[in-house]
């Protein structure tokens, strides 16, 4: 893993870290007001279990359907999740 230090896109919190010390959400954090990420993040919505009935959810995540994760970083699939996402 990276040093989080060293990584704006989140560090050490429990789902991959808050972004830079006070800064916008990190890597798999709810999305900031005005869905505001980390730099290098994007506000990924999806829906859980439930489907479209159900609360839309929005986190901040690095898609890997189209792009290679960063060093550290695995494309791995967050079922009732964002999908294909770097963590």
């Amino acid at each position: 893993m990276t040093n989080p230090a060293a990584d704006p896109a989140g560090g050490g919190g429990p789902a991959g870290g808050a972004g830079p010390a006070g800064g916008a959400p990190g890597i798999g954090e709810t999305c900031g007001a005005g869905d505001t990420c980390a730099p290098g993040l994007e506000c990924v919505t999806y829906y859980g279990i439930a489907g479209t009935r159900g609360p839309a959810f929005k986190s901040c995540e690095i898609r890997c359907d189209k792009k290679k994760c960063p060093q550290g970083r695995s494309c791995v699939t967050v079922s009732d999740g964002p999908g294909r996402v770097c963590r």
